[in-house]
């Protein structure tokens, strides 16, 4: 009988520390100190390292058993912990990191008030190594957010928000003063960061407050050395920039064959399906060009895929000896509780770039009269640019050119020599027929 008691009692014990350690989904949402929702906040489980990144809506979803940690971190705001309890919905609320504004300056453009510099500005200092001067603003304030807008445009420029998607403006583009001048993002983004002296961010009451109400979305403030842009118009600040207005190519200039949607599969007589690594996401940026000029999408233009693809979504690297990782999440269809939804997330091995081989780099170039539209010769001339910019001393650069014109650009040239290499970059013009 004494036996029996105590195999009772031993399998008592187990079946409580089985519920105990019973895996469950937590799930909740997370937002700012304005309640606004905050996407692509990362949760991590100290204990069993699982990770889980928030949507949109600042939705997540992340597996863990009772006594689990779990930690909320996003740039910019302070890294909050959670223990996990009896609950299974556990919603966070960030609050901005006070340590970026540790370092503060008030800049108008006549007096400073010691009594006013707590809050008013965060001084962001020039680094030597910044390609961009929009990427200096990433980071350094909360709320501000910075994203490349590329596309086939022949002057991009950074698309910065520094107080989320409920600024007054509908664009939410802040104000950017360039030595005391107004300027336009594309303008700012074709300084040069070694001319920089200072570089300010100032936001809410102490923008408005300076500027009036056309700096609601906040302020971007670049002093330059010795003043290089003070009292110059707009067209005199193009002209020194060298900025060009493109003219736009109109949609009917380009051709999409059309494009169908993939009909569902049954598993059953479908069950096998493959993957690339290598991927297309170009349709983003192409869609988000057509948008900036002000033109009709055309809707074969439009590829869901190359849209979803187009972000970086920090999966894990592969371990061992796995040349790529599987990362998969499963959710109920929004428009059809039906379905369910299945992501699959495919990470290759990054191959470090420190060590790699000299290169010796040929390009040939078509300039003949049809390579003069903006999407043509134009982009190709900015995507070189952005290329030449990666080149180290010991890579090697030579330009060839065809149809128009026929012979050697530039010859062998190190990539240590950028301006000679863009120079030669930019004295190609487009023009004649194709030989």
């Amino acid at each position: 009988m004494k036996s029996l008691k105590l195999i009772s009692l031993a399998i008592t014990m187990l079946i409580c520390f089985v519920t105990a350690a019973q895996e469950k989904t937590i799930t909740g949402i997370i937002s700012d100190e304005t309640t606004l929702p905050i996407p692509g906040v990362t949760i991590t489980n100290q204990n069993s390292k699982a990770t889980a990144i928030t949507n949109f809506s600042g939705e997540y979803s992340i597996q863990a058993v009772k006594g689990d940690l779990l930690i909320y971190s996003f740039i910019g705001y302070k890294t909050q912990r959670q223990k996990v309890e009896n609950s299974n919905i556990i919603n966070i609320k960030l609050y901005p990191e006070n340590q970026t504004l540790n370092e503060v300056v008030v800049v108008g453009y006549g007096t400073s008030n010691s009594e006013y510099e707590d809050r008013s500005y965060a001084r962001v200092e020039k680094r030597k190594e910044k390609k961009d001067i929009s990427q200096a603003l990433k980071g350094k304030v909360s709320g501000v957010q910075v994203q490349n807008n590329i596309g086939y445009m022949s002057n991009p420029s950074p698309i910065v928000t520094i107080r989320g998607v409920n600024s007054v403006s509908q664009k939410n583009e802040p104000m950017y003063i360039v030595d005391g001048v107004d300027a336009k993002a594309n303008q700012m983004a074709k300084i040069n960061p070694s001319d920089i002296q200072d570089l300010k961010v100032l936001k809410d009451d102490a923008a408005t407050s300076i500027y009036g109400s056309k700096a609601s979305n906040g302020v971007v403030i670049i002093s330059t050395k010795n003043e290089l842009y003070k009292n110059l118009t707009e067209k005199e600040l193009d002209k020194k920039l060298n900025i060009i207005t493109p003219i736009p190519a109109e949609p009917t200039q380009e051709d999409y064959d059309t494009f169908v949607e993939n009909a569902f599969e049954s598993p059953k007589t479908a069950p096998l399906s493959t993957f690339s690594i290598d991927v297309d996401n170009a349709s983003y940026t192409n869609i988000r060009r057509f948008i900036n000029n002000g033109q009709e999408v055309p809707k074969d233009a439009v590829r869901v895929e190359e849209m979803v693809n187009f972000f970086k979504y920090n999966y894990p690297q592969p371990k061992d000896e796995h040349p790529f990782s599987i990362n998969t999440e499963v959710s109920y269809s929004p428009w059809n509780s039906k379905n369910q939804i299945l992501r699959i997330g495919i990470q290759g091995k990054n191959i470090p770039t420190d060590d790699l081989p000299a290169s010796n780099l040929v390009f040939l170039i078509d300039v003949s009269g049809s390579m003069g539209e903006v999407n043509k010769l134009p982009l190709l001339q900015q995507s070189m640019k952005i290329l030449v910019n990666e080149l180290r001393a010991k890579d090697k650069v030579a330009i060839v050119v065809y149809a128009g014109a026929a012979g050697l650009v530039l010859p062998p040239t190190s990539g240590g020599e950028k301006k000679t290499i863009i120079a030669a970059l930019d004295n190609l013009q487009a023009g004649g027929s194709t030989a």
